[in-house]
């Protein structure tokens, strides 16, 4: 039942699968989700914690990596590989379907929060956020480290806004004629990543 809770998440959002269509992918009895779970939106709830802890853990790991890379060659951490470290669930193609619930996970956070995401974004998302300020303030120290307050959020939103929007009439496809394709993920890491080092390390006007 979790495998097809994430699976139709992520491609229809939470609000658009009906509880017979999740049973129905489950091959399991309507009854069954009322059971094991107590409430669609129960069984939600524990896909996002899932989800929520797995992917803090993979970016934590991968972000301590980057830092004792740097320690050991004695030097400042290299602000490309903290960004690639950020923005990998989105971008990895064996992380797609989990990436695609996580964008989803928080904007639903910003547009309607409810006591579920605010304890998931605070239990994982807020330490996970300091540990990458502080990452980011020793690989640009000549920024103050409270312009990365700022600008870790602006890249947050920049992020799970353009992965968000992978419709058949995605915006971006529209404007550039085709030429700018979200669904390239090379494309996309490469102007994701280009994108975010120009804005995380301007320096203060």
């Amino acid at each position: 039942m979790i495998d097809s809770a994430v699976a139709l998440f992520s491609d229809k959002g939470v609000d658009n699968v009906s509880v017979r269509e999740l049973t129905s992918h489950a091959q399991v009895n309507v009854a069954a989700i009322n059971y094991h779970f107590g409430s669609k939106e129960q069984l939600a709830e524990l896909v996002f914690e899932q989800l929520t802890a797995r992917i803090s853990k993979s970016r934590a790991d991968e972000l301590e990596r980057v830092l004792a890379a740097a320690k050991a060659r004695a030097s400042r951490p290299e602000l490309e590989s903290i960004v690639r470290a950020f923005i990998r669930p989105y971008v990895d193609l064996s992380m797609r379907t989990e990436g695609a619930l996580l964008a989803q996970f928080i904007l639903q956070h910003r547009l309607r929060p409810s006591a579920m995401t605010a304890r998931l974004i605070g239990k994982y998302f807020d330490p996970l956020a300091r540990a990458f300020i502080d990452a980011m303030a020793q690989a640009c120290p000549a920024v103050p480290r409270t312009e990365f307050y700022w600008r870790y959020t602006f890249m947050v939103s920049t992020v799970v806004l353009t992965v968000s929007d992978t419709t058949r009439i995605n915006r971006l496809v529209r404007l550039s004629d085709g030429k700018a394709d979200p669904s390239d993920t090379t494309a996309l890491e490469g102007a994701l990543t280009r994108f975010l080092l120009g804005a995380l390390s301007a320096p203060k006007a």
